[in-house]
């Protein structure tokens, strides 16, 4: 199998780019000659700001990305081509006719890797009659479809892909040392905060209402209140990690976390520390006590982040939308209803003290590596 694989790789860094260079580091360490991979880096935006945007900068890079796809073709005999479809937004649901419209007629066997959600219902729902119409004729009945998780099925279907296959998002492992390195001081910190001490959450995404970044605003205001109120020499800390995708937003987040009650003698409960490098990154998670993201992100597909966090073994809050709750153990006690501050305080003051009781660590390990993912997509590209 030739496989082009016509999709960018980091910068800007998101989870659709970081899973695409998963994807290549994977299937370009397969040393069995069976696939044989061009990769195309159909990079549009120069940064998280420029996703968004649209211009005849965009139009004539993709358009070159298109006869690059084209000539791999012709002049190499590639066969496959695989794509990651746009959400259910209008100009990015254009971008992928201009693409099918170029390239499709010279590839047989399409392949989807959906990384955001959303577009068939956004057919179903809001796209004008036509629009269905040219969408099914471009972008219809592709050769396989892979989707993030059982519940995103019904969507890819719209377009009536002959096969649709679920394949979870994936990360390296972050830390192989973890028994050894992390969790004794995770158990060590549990300890200490049966008597006094700050409890750590982190927030590392995109820092974005829908996201759930200031629903746990709130709830760490509630916490800490509740904590006083039983007078506990305990306070809850939330770290955020990301970049802002609006600055009225960012204006919002700043104005709210210096208010007076999320200010005591130890500081501010919210501490922002921007966008998290891959050093940084591991930092933060090698030092807090539990991970939230309550997301209500109308494309939210299958957050990395939350895999990164079970990898370091630490509790989650997230909230049941979506794909959320099929990543986490049946009756996961983590779970929270979406806008919910008050239940992600009670998850909170319920994880105080405590390490991750549900084993997160190995489930990781059983179906987020990696090397699971690797296996899995090989044999999807492999059954076409």
């Amino acid at each position: 199998m030739k496989l082009v694989v016509f999709a960018h790789v980091p910068p800007p860094f998101h989870g659709q780019s970081f899973m695409v260079q998963q994807l290549l580091d994977e299937l370009q360490e397969d040393n069995s000659e069976v696939l044989d991979v061009f990769h195309i880096d159909a990079r549009l935006s120069k940064d998280i700001d420029d996703i968004a945007s649209v211009g005849f900068r965009k139009f004539f890079l993709l358009f070159s990305y298109c006869m690059r796809a084209i000539w791999l073709r012709v002049m190499k005999g590639a066969t496959h081509f695989y794509y990651v479809p746009a959400p259910g937004l209008r100009s990015a649901v254009y971008r992928d006719w201009i693409v099918m419209l170029l390239c499709r007629p010279f590839y047989r066997n399409i392949i989807y890797h959906y990384q955001a959600a959303g577009v068939g219902a956004w057919l179903e729902t809001k796209a004008y009659n036509w629009e269905r119409w040219v969408s099914q004729f471009l972008l219809g009945r592709a050769s396989l479809s892979i989707v993030l998780g059982d519940y995103y099925h019904e969507d890819a279907g719209k377009l009536c892909p002959k096969k649709i296959i679920t394949i979870p998002n994936c990360c390296p492992d972050p830390c192989p040392d973890y028994e050894e390195r992390i969790k004794p001081k995770q158990l060590a910190r549990a300890d200490a905060l049966n008597s006094e001490g700050t409890f750590s959450v982190l927030y590392l995404s995109l820092c974005y209402r829908e996201k759930g970044l200031f629903d746990l605003i709130e709830a760490i205001a509630l916490v800490n209140n509740r904590l006083r109120d039983d007078g506990l020499v305990k306070r809850v800390q939330l770290d955020v990690a990301g970049k802002f995708y609006l600055p009225k937003e960012e204006a919002e987040f700043n104005e709210r976390i210096n208010q007076a009650d999320l200010i005591d003698d130890h500081g501010s409960m919210v501490i922002y520390h921007g966008f998290a490098d891959e050093t940084k990154k591991l930092k933060l998670f090698s030092q807090a006590d539990a991970f939230s993201l309550p997301s209500y992100y109308s494309f939210e597909a299958h957050p990395v982040c939350l895999v990164e966090a079970m990898a370091h073994g630490l509790p989650i809050i997230a909230t049941r939308w979506r794909i959320l709750p099929e990543l986490f153990p049946e009756n996961y006690a983590g779970l929270v209803d979406v806008k919910s501050p008050e239940q992600i305080a009670e998850r909170i003051q319920k994880f105080l003290g405590c390490v991750d009781s549900t084993d997160l660590r190995n489930r990781y390990l059983r179906h987020f590596t990696r090397k699971v993912f690797g296996e899995k997509v090989r044999s999807a590209l492999l059954s076409t």
